[in-house]
Formats: C-alpha cells, structure tokens, sequence
C-alpha cells in the first residue's frame, strides 16, 4: 500500500481513518505495510483551518551541501503558502 492508496482508504473508511490517526503503525502494518523496528510514526490531518508542514531532519552532512541543494532537498522549490492557508 502506498501513500496514495493510505489517503484513499483513509477517506473512503472512518474505522481505518480513525485508527490511522490514533494508532498508525498498527493501522499500515495491518495493511502490509514494512516499518523499521524503533520506527515513531504520527499521522495528522489538515483541515480548513489548520495546515501542517513537516520540517525534514537535517542530513548529516549539510555542511557539504550548496545552498542550491539544501533548498532542493527540502523540497523548497514551487512552495508558496497563501495568507489565508497558515
């Protein structure tokens, strides 16, 4: 199961959405999905009025990394948040 099919079942089912939210790791595992052993998982949900973005750990050589590729890497390119959305 892949994101995609995660956020269509998701949508589609209350009971997996709720437990999604409230016990993801047995939610996916229960759909076959492989997580690493000590793996913490947190699912959250956007709404109208509140949005999340996921602040991706620092890679561990950043001190090699060009400004450039630091903004590649954390997916900086295209993002533009309007005012009414944060």
């Amino acid at each position: 199961m892949d994101t995609a099919q995660v956020i269509a079942r998701a949508w589609s089912d209350p009971d997996f959405k709720a437990q999604l939210l409230n016990d993801p790791k047995t939610a996916l595992v229960g759909y076959g999905v492989d997580l690493p052993a000590g793996l913490s998982l947190k699912i959250v949900e956007n709404t109208a009025d509140t949005v999340h973005i996921v602040l991706p750990a620092t890679p561990s050589q950043a001190g090699d990394l060009s400004d450039e590729d630091l903004q590649n890497l954390a997916g900086g390119k295209g993002l533009k948040l309007k005012a009414d959305c944060i």
